[in-house]
């Protein structure tokens, strides 16, 4: 197997320099293609579009929101529109508020968001508004409302909840021009979240237990209780992305294989397919419905026979079981 070329960049988040790798393949066969269909769409439209990236924690969305944005300007030159990521932590609600029930917030939760806010902002994104986006302070531990100006033709919402079906965000979605999500197995994300923590100070057994009980309820909501994307990527455990298995392409090829075998038959026999073809004429097209139901119907004729003439069940039984009436089962018996 060859082994992966990789390509890396540094850039600035939340006001620290991390460097970001990327394979060949994921840059060349993956992102540079997704930029080219968002600047055509873009052009196509004639405004600005709007996309999401939803994806759960640890799938390195946010890095490789940034690394698009950067991507796209590197490829102005060979047509590529200026993509500018904004993120949803300018909405998350001020710690200690409590949700409907009185409990404090959960931070990793859906419901640490104001939807509301966050809906008025897409609307006005969406209809191509002049606007500000709004950012989470670190070091106040606060969001700070209307810092960034939205300028590019291309926008990339990056988050976790953008595509989930409840808790507010069931409508978000109509305000996308397109969507991408990232899947990963929940596995990996265990391994990268705990190394992480344990990264950040803490012993593997307080790490494994923050992530069940704060970051794995969180992931798998995001993974089992999401909008299906226009696009979908896989997260591997080494940090790079490809795309994922097109099993409707397989479908089709075996699909155009069974029309060509029908029609091979189809040429052989060719009375028997013209009988076929006019009684489904003639039906309506309901042929193969009205055959299943004449073989149910067969089949609880056999069952009933079968369970009188052994005896093992009387007149009454049957009546009472099968829920007919006297006349039906002599005519079902006949």
């Amino acid at each position: 197997m060859t082994a992966k070329a990789w390509r890396s960049c540094r850039v600035t988040i939340n006001g620290r320099v991390r460097k970001l790798s990327y394979s060949d393949d994921a840059i060349k066969k993956l992102f540079l293609p997704f930029l080219q269909r968002l600047s055509d769409l873009s052009r196509r439209e004639g405004r600005r579009i709007v996309i999401y990236l939803a994806a759960p924690a640890d799938t390195g969305k946010t890095t490789l929101a940034l690394f698009l944005e950067r991507l796209s300007l590197l490829g102005a030159a060979s047509g590529l529109l200026p993509l500018q990521r904004l993120g949803l932590e300018g909405f998350q609600r001020q710690a200690g508020e409590l949700d409907a029930d009185g409990k404090p917030l959960s931070p990793y939760g859906p419901k640490a968001f104001d939807t509301e806010e966050l809906t008025r902002k897409l609307a006005a994104l969406a209809a191509g508004e002049e606007l500000r986006w709004p950012v989470f302070d670190r070091a106040r531990h606060e969001a700070v409302p209307d810092i960034t100006p939205v300028r590019k033709p291309i926008v990339l919402v990056e988050g976790c909840w953008l595509l989930l079906k409840r808790d507010g965000w069931e409508n978000l979605r109509s305000f996308a021009d397109y969507t991408l999500a990232i899947m990963a197995q929940p596995e990996s994300l265990a391994a990268r979240t705990t190394q992480r923590l344990i990264a950040r100070g803490l012993t593997p057994r307080a790490a494994h237990e923050r992530y069940d009980r704060d970051y794995r309820p969180a992931i798998m909501q995001v993974l089992t209780d999401s909008w299906p994307a226009d696009e979908t990527w896989i997260y591997s455990a080494d940090g790079d992305y490809q795309p994922q298995p097109d099993r409707l392409r397989n479908y089709r090829a075996k699909q155009k294989q069974t029309q060509m075998d029908f029609d091979s038959v189809k040429r052989k026999d060719e009375p028997i397919f013209r009988a076929y073809e006019e009684q489904m004429t003639k039906s309506g097209g309901q042929t193969f419905a009205l055959g299943y139901q004449q073989g149910l119907e067969t089949a609880r004729r056999n069952i009933l026979r079968r369970l009188a003439g052994a005896g093992g069940m009387g007149r009454e039984a049957l009546m009472e079981t099968f829920h007919i009436t006297e006349a039906e089962l002599d005519d079902l018996l006949s």
